[in-house]
Parts: structure tokens; sequence; C-alpha cells
């Protein structure tokens, strides 16, 4: 008996080796089948180990009442605004949150990443090297940052690299869970996360069905508009945003199709920019759009 426990607690430690190491040797994540949340339905919050440094990075997934093994559903994963937690794109707008309630109704998996810290996903964040474009505003501080206490310690150039690899890690962890359809995954963000949307898009564009960027316009002169000519396009932007240039984003269209994307402009009357693209009538066209692109390009 002694024999048998020794040998047990041996394996146990030698198991908790090989998941350390594979952590500390940035192995990509994996679902954990052992986890009381493993292929569980409805919003959840969850976490999982960021490969090379062991955090533990949260994200925020919505899987729908009719989810099974064999159901292959439809994957969208979101990029939140400047330094917002993973959770803020399932409340928007404030008065009556429409992603998960839509992601129930059209069968979708919704799953909305940190990027890596919250800090490193400001404008100018995520990664991206190309400027926002900003509605003029001398008063507006750096970051946005509200609330007292000291401030967080300012994002690293690596800190940046993490957040783009965090929407790819994310998006492979759920995927792998929840058996999704693998030639149908979708990306979408608002804000500084419509701005990665963009560049990751065009980054890696073998890896998303559709993109759907809101309220980002960017300087885009050196903006790879070719890279996305396999992936179709969905530009939201609200007319009345004070805080991103409206006509900066119906330019990148031009840009776009100037360049052959396949780009479709929605323009929102009223729209503001935090939550225009959250608006009843708007989330059901991004998803319309998904649904009407439902195979990625060879």
């Amino acid at each position: 008996m002694r024999k048998l426990s020794a040998v047990l607690l041996l394996a146990a430690v030698l198991s908790v080796l090989r998941i350390s190491s594979s952590i500390a040797q940035g192995a990509p994540p994996a679902p954990d089948p052992q986890s009381p949340q493993y292929r569980a339905k409805g919003e959840q919050n969850r976490t999982y180990r960021f490969p090379g440094t062991g955090e533990s990075i949260a994200y925020h997934i919505y899987v729908p009442s009719n989810w099974n093994p064999n159901a292959k559903l439809p994957l969208v994963v979101v990029t939140h605004g400047a330094n917002q937690p993973a959770t803020a794109p399932f409340q928007r707008p404030m008065d009556g949150p429409t992603l998960a309630k839509t992601a129930e109704q059209r069968g979708y998996l919704v799953a909305a990443v940190t990027g890596y810290h919250a800090n490193a996903t400001g404008v100018g964040g995520w990664n991206v090297p190309y400027q926002m474009i900003q509605v003029p505003n001398p008063g507006r501080g750096g970051g946005g940052r509200r609330g007292g206490g000291d401030p967080p310690a300012p994002p690293s150039t690596q800190d940046f690299e993490r957040a783009e690899l965090d929407v790819l890690y994310v998006a492979d962890l759920v995927a792998k869970e929840y058996n999704a359809d693998p030639g149908r995954v979708y990306l979408m963000g608002n804000s500084s996360g419509g701005s990665a949307v963009w560049n990751i898009g065009a980054k890696y564009p073998q890896r998303w069905t559709a993109i759907s960027p809101s309220a980002a316009p960017l300087e885009d002169t050196a903006f790879p508009y070719e890279k996305l000519k396999t992936v179709p396009v969905l530009v939201v932007h609200g007319d009345m945003d004070t805080t991103m240039v409206f006509d900066a984003s119906k330019t990148m269209v031009d840009h776009a199709k100037a360049k052959g994307v396949d780009v479709t402009w929605l323009p929102v009357a009223g729209g503001k920019h935090v939550d225009a693209w959250a608006q009843p009538e708007i989330i059901t066209q991004i998803f319309d759009f998904f649904d009407n692109h439902k195979t990625k390009a060879p």
C-alpha cells in the first residue's frame, strides 16, 4: 500500500512538473478536462496560464444552450476598448447588454480577451503599429484611467506583443474546448480593440473568416490592405463619436475598396463611441454579416 501511494505521489509530482515546464517553455495553453468549468454552458469568467510567464490571464466566454460536442458552432473572438477588462464587451450597452443575448439567439460561441494586461490595450496598444485618428481634445489625458490609487506601470514592448498573443491563445483555447467550426472563426472589437482587429486581421488573415472593427480609424499610409483580400471586413462607426474621427473610418473603407478588399461600411446614425456596435439593430447586422460569410478563403 505504501509503495502504491509513493508511486501515485510521484506520478502527481511529475504531472505538475510537466505542466510547469510547458508553461515556462511557452507551450500554447490547452483545455483542462479536469476543470469544473470544462465545456460548461452560459456566460463564464475563465482564466488560463500565460505561456512563458505562468500568469493567470482572464477571459470571458458565452456558450449557447444548444451547444453539444458535435455541434461545431461558429466562434467570435472579441477585443475590448482601452484599459478595460475582458467582461466589458458583455456589458454594452450598459442599459441592456446585447452580446450574450445575441450569441444565444444566433448559436455562436463568444470569447472576449483581456489583451494580456489591461494597460497594454490603450490607444497605441495591442501591438498595433498604426496610430489611431482621434478627435482633437487638448484636455485628454493619456490612457483614460479613472479612479484613485497608483497608476499601473507603463506597458513594455513585450506587454504589447503578449496582448496580441493573448487573442490567438484564447481563440485556439476556446475553439479546442468547444470543438468550434474551424472554418467559421471571426474577430471583432471596438475602439483600441478595433485597432487590434484591423492589425491582427491583416497579420494573420488565414485565421479569420471575417472581421468587424468598430470606432477604430487608423493612420493607414502603411497599412497592408492587400493582406485582407481574402477576409471580408465590416467597418462600424457611430456618427456621434467624440473620441475617434468618424470620417476617418469611412476613408479606411474607401482605401480598402481601392486595394481590392471585400469591405462593407456600416455607419450608425446617432451612435456613440463606446457602444454604437452593441445597439440591438447593429449587433444583429454584425452577426448577419458573419452568417453571410461561412467559409474561410482557401
